[in-house]
């Protein structure tokens, strides 16, 4: 529990208050830009379209093909260290896929019914991820597992880009041979939200720095 008292002893109330603001500004909206990639029929981010993916074939709620893929992650990046599984890193994943179910019973109705409406939604979605992401990887909480297994790689030798690639490619495969929503979106998600998500995690911390926010401990 060092790691408590260290958090305890660094942050004051309302960097607490910041951070538990940014965590659920990032667990609470990408699933909503998530919803919105994969409404718009265009194709959604490989993890992304995965999970939708496994949870229409599987006939249960995309909560649980969450929780299922994120496990998986947990147990792989644990197998790379060798070492014990960091189920903490669970939590995110948990909260993820409540407000994955969450937004997509309440944008049930909102689809991409031609090309515009598509190309609409599937931006939107985009910038909404792209904020939500910045907001996440800002806080001191703790990464989600698909994140995590992408550090293990990293600490064993494989560069961060081609990691992340890596498993986005597999997540790709994975989900096309489900039936997912692969398509344009896909490559807009992959290639583009790094850009959109820097010039958010700029501007956020810009503003942190601005009202004196510690989101970081020593």
């Amino acid at each position: 529990m060092n790691w408590w008292k260290t958090w305890k002893s660094q942050l004051r109330t309302k960097d607490w208050c910041a951070n538990g603001l940014l965590y659920l500004i990032g667990v609470g909206l990408m699933p909503l830009g998530v919803v919105l990639t994969v409404n718009s029929h265009l194709g959604a981010g490989g993890y992304d379209a995965l999970n939708f993916a496994l949870g229409e074939r599987m006939g249960i709620n995309t909560s649980l093909a969450i929780y299922m893929t994120a496990f998986l992650a947990v147990i792989l990046a644990a197998v790379i260290r060798k070492k014990m599984l960091r189920i903490t890193t669970f939590i995110s994943s948990f909260f993820l896929g409540l407000f994955t179910d969450m937004w997509k019973a309440i944008l049930r109705n909102v689809e991409g019914n031609n090309t515009m409406e598509s190309v609409v939604l599937l931006l939107i979605g985009v910038q909404v991820i792209a904020f939500a992401v910045a907001a996440y990887i800002l806080c001191i909480f703790p990464s989600n597992p698909t994140d995590d297994l992408v550090a293990a790689m990293h600490e064993k030798g494989v560069r961060l880009g081609i990691a992340k690639i890596g498993l986005d490619v597999v997540c790709v495969i994975i989900a096309f041979l489900l039936g997912g929503e692969i398509g344009v979106g896909t490559i807009v998600c992959t290639l583009g939200l790094g850009p959109v998500i820097d010039w958010f995690y700029g501007w956020l911390q810009k503003l942190i720095q601005k009202c004196d926010i510690k989101v970081t401990v020593s």
